[in-house]
């Protein structure tokens, strides 16, 4: 469902803009759970509220003159309930109640004042969702993934025993447990969601309340009185890079890591290889050519479209898989790759040989993290199963390939930048087939490439 929050509205070429965004579905990691809608919301018929409106040019932020005097005899605005979720309308107020322009702005202040607004919704959306325990045991029930974690925080006892560490994304507090019991002298465990409650009660009951301290908050507002010698976080999302926590992480690394001090994981891969998978393009596609002798086909360019737009991820049987995996891009150096570059698109040129004669229909993507060498948590078809699974990336068309043929291309990973989409993870891909034995002449620019695909992960 979708609700739209109070928020400023102004007046943009005679029409209406809200200054608002959209609070779209939270994200979760168990992609086979039940929706639940929300239920509609009933707009009150009358309020008085701080809103923008239109006023002379120019464009300002109007309040009402009776709802201005009637704020005088209230609580101070940070006392006050911020109220429902509603929406504002101009029918929702009288044409003849006067109204005075408090504050103007230009387009570009509009524009940043609704991003601003959409990102901060997103951000709670996002938090919200790691509020519930549902989630928590996914994650902790996925013995490949907190297994991984226990096994290298534990290796690394010399670098914990009698030291700082700082957990970011605490969740419930696993793994500042595990890192208090390697003897840490002191945990910070950060975390924005309201599982905060859970987990200072946790700490409490398993004896760790003097060492371990519960601190509710985004990374990036949260100031540790001192410097940590080990930043423990499971900041991975599907794709590696869905969710965009990494930012977090390497915030509180450039702020709080000693010099010398250890960030786990400290390398993490995306990793790539073709999938043929003929039963998939069936139940998606050519299901649609034959429904009980009816022909449903015209439905096959949405289905193509939601698979782009919404990939699917799911476990890939390691005979799916046509080629040998491959870097996508370059792999991140947690202990040393720069904030801003977190922000940026990362791309990587690829050569997948195919090992059989197939049809190739798309790409199998998932990741793989280090932990200094000593362990590796893998989340690949022929790997353990993990919560994470593997995106799936469906071709348009599928590619003919003979064995030792190979699919050469450069991949391109995008954070989303759209207000309120920063979370989610574009993938671009130009990509030629080039027949088995014969190499490329050059470098290829992507753009010259015969075919181009896009999907959005979210």
């Amino acid at each position: 469902g979708v609700s739209l929050r109070r928020g400023a509205m102004a007046s943009l070429g005679g029409h209406a803009r809200f200054a608002t965004r959209a609070t779209i579905a939270a994200p979760s990691r168990r992609r086979h759970a039940s929706a639940r809608l929300a239920h509609p919301v009933r707009r009150p018929t009358a309020r008085s509220s701080r809103v923008a409106r239109p006023g002379p040019d120019p464009r300002g932020l109007c309040v009402s003159r009776p709802a201005a005097a009637a704020s005088d005899d209230r609580a101070p605005a940070a006392a006050q309930d911020d109220g429902p979720d509603v929406v504002f309308e101009f029918d929702d107020f009288d044409d003849d109640e006067p109204w005075d322009v408090i504050e103007s702005f230009d387009e570009d202040e509009l524009y940043e004042l609704n991003a601003s607004r959409s990102d901060a919704d997103a951000d709670d959306t996002y938090f919200d969702s790691y509020s519930h325990l549902g989630i928590h045991r996914e994650m902790i029930g996925d013995a490949a993934r907190t297994g991984a974690y226990l096994d290298a925080i534990e290796a690394h006892r010399p670098q914990i025993e009698g030291k700082v560490v700082l957990d970011v994304g605490c969740g419930t507090g696993i793994l500042s447990m595990f890192a208090a019991r390697c003897g840490a002298r002191k945990v910070y465990a950060v975390d924005a969601s309201g599982i905060t409650r859970h987990t200072r009660r946790l700490v409490k009951e398993n004896g760790f309340d003097g060492i371990i301290e519960v601190i509710k908050g985004k990374m990036e507002d949260v100031d540790i009185p001192e410097k940590v010698d080990v930043i423990v976080s499971e900041w991975m999302g599907y794709a590696l890079l869905f969710e965009s926590m990494l930012p977090s992480v390497v915030d509180a690394r450039d702020r709080f890591l000693a010099p010398g001090g250890f960030v786990l994981p400290n390398e993490a891969a995306v990793k790539v290889a073709l999938m043929s998978d003929e039963d998939r393009w069936h139940d998606s596609v050519t299901f649609w050519t034959d429904v009980y002798g009816l022909d449903f086909s015209s439905l096959i360019p949405r289905a193509k479209r939601d698979w782009h737009a919404d990939p699917p991820v799911q476990t890939v049987p390691s005979d799916k898989l046509a080629s040998d995996p491959v870097d996508a891009v370059e792999p991140v150096d947690c202990a040393s790759v720069p904030l801003d570059a977190l922000y940026e698109p990362i791309a990587g040129d690829v050569r997948m040989v195919a090992s059989k004669t197939c049809d190739v229909h798309g790409l199998a993507l998932w990741f793989d993290v280090d932990f200094y060498g000593k362990v590796k948590l893998s989340t690949g078809p022929d790997a353990a199963s993990t919560h994470w699974y593997q995106t799936v990336l469906m071709f348009d068309e599928p590619a003919a390939m003979a064995a030792g043929d190979a699919l050469c291309g450069t991949i391109e990973l995008e954070p989303g930048c759209n207000p309120g989409e920063r979370r989610t993870l574009n993938v671009y891909f130009n990509y030629d087939v080039v027949e088995g034995g014969k190499e490329e002449d050059g470098l290829v620019e992507p753009d010259d490439r015969e075919r181009f695909q896009r999907w959005t992960v979210q």
